[in-house]
């Protein structure tokens, strides 16, 4: 008989998540494993309530569900509470974690939170990646007073890697790929052109972090925008994930390097012969060589070289990606709202934004919709 827990914090699970991660039937990727989650509620989780479930059977843990009570301030329209998955906003990937009895498993989670967690508005699943045993209707019989809505949140165009750099690149457009041997050659006639990996320039975990995030922030300030690591909070959380995920060997932080000083930087994660591609960013002066898609260039090169099988793109559908690939997933929002006039109101102010965004997204005009896990 399955018996569900309300675990009180992440160590309290430490020692079973990879097992149950490892057969999840939704899926393994780095954003569900515990060093993530873990440490995204470290640096996010206060003034949140913590709903980390876990499902056993015969005391065996076969489901986690990572999730989070938060509340939210709607101008001039007062708040509202949300359940959510941990890590959301940061995130590209979130899901359930279950390795056996799915239909019984997520029942017996929403029993608990309809019946006893209860203080809540509707919940929220969002970027819930679609894979080969999801492809919608995370909930298809729910037995609740819910409103149950599901729609294509996001997309996540990802690259199959070939057995050679060679293949790859006969596989672009003979454009992007006289574009691409071009600006190289450039640089290379202007500069000393090296890309290493961070501890291959001699610098330790938290050098390199620092050197990329500062990277990244003259990119971005270059164009008046803010960049991702003005928020004290988001750079703190990624020192610590660069160290954790360094201490597993996950870490892939790369620089372009000219003249012996780097100029560009690539922050991604190796993890289950996936490279999750998360930021980038080069010094603004460098734009001519296009030094980004360069940085691409040669990070796909090491993929390739260290026997990586893909790379994901993750969520967006920015017009750079398309340049790289024609594949991509989709990501989904599931939806429960409560069957009143308070929590219908909010949910309608939020969902009829998340429509107009869609409308833009999909507009990715791709060739072919390719599921993996």
């Amino acid at each position: 008989m399955l018996k569900l827990n309300e675990v009180d914090n992440f160590d309290g699970v430490k020692e079973t998540w990879d097992t149950v991660l490892e057969s999840n039937l939704f899926g393994n990727n780095v954003f569900l494993t515990w060093a993530w989650l873990s440490t995204w509620w470290k640096h996010f989780g206060s003034n949140r309530r913590l709903l980390l479930l876990t499902v056993e059977d015969e005391d065996k843990v076969c489901a986690i569900a990572p999730l989070m009570l938060s509340k939210y301030k709607m101008p001039g329209l007062g708040s509202v509470k949300k359940v959510e998955f941990v890590g959301t906003r940061h995130s590209d990937y979130n899901n359930f974690i279950i390795a056996e009895q799915k239909e019984k498993c997520l029942n017996i989670i929403m029993d608990y939170l309809v019946n006893v967690v209860a203080d809540w508005d509707w919940i929220e699943l969002k970027e819930i990646p679609e894979s080969k045993n999801y492809s919608g209707n995370l909930f298809s019989n729910v037995p609740f007073n819910l409103d149950v809505q599901e729609r294509v949140y996001n997309v996540c165009p990802y690259i199959t890697l070939p057995d050679s750099f060679e293949s790859f690149m006969k596989g672009l457009s003979c454009n992007m790929r006289q574009d691409l041997n071009k600006k190289l050659r450039r640089i290379k006639q202007n500069h000393k052109i090296d890309f290493k990996k961070f501890d291959e320039v001699g610098l330790s975990v938290n050098e390199a972090i620092n050197v990329f995030m500062e990277i990244h922030q003259k990119k971005w300030n270059s164009e008046g925008l803010s960049g991702a690591f003005h928020d004290g909070a988001f750079r703190d959380f990624h020192v610590d994930v660069a160290e954790r995920f360094n201490d597993k060997n996950w870490l892939s932080l790369y620089f372009l390097m000219a003249n012996d000083e780097p100029i560009a930087g690539h922050y991604s994660f190796d993890y289950a012969e996936k490279t999750y591609y998360y930021l980038s960013g080069f010094l603004p002066e460098y734009s001519v060589y296009s030094a980004g898609s360069l940085t691409i260039m040669l990070i796909l090169k090491r993929c390739i070289e260290n026997g990586i099988k893909e790379y994901d793109l993750m969520r967006g559908a920015e017009a750079y990606k398309k340049r790289w690939t024609h594949t991509y997933r989709k990501n989904f929002e599931v939806r429960l709202v409560r069957n009143s006039l308070h929590s219908k109101f909010y949910n309608w102010i939020t969902c009829s934004s998340t429509v107009d965004n869609l409308a833009k997204k999909l507009s990715f005009s791709l060739k072919k919709d390719i599921l993996s896990n």
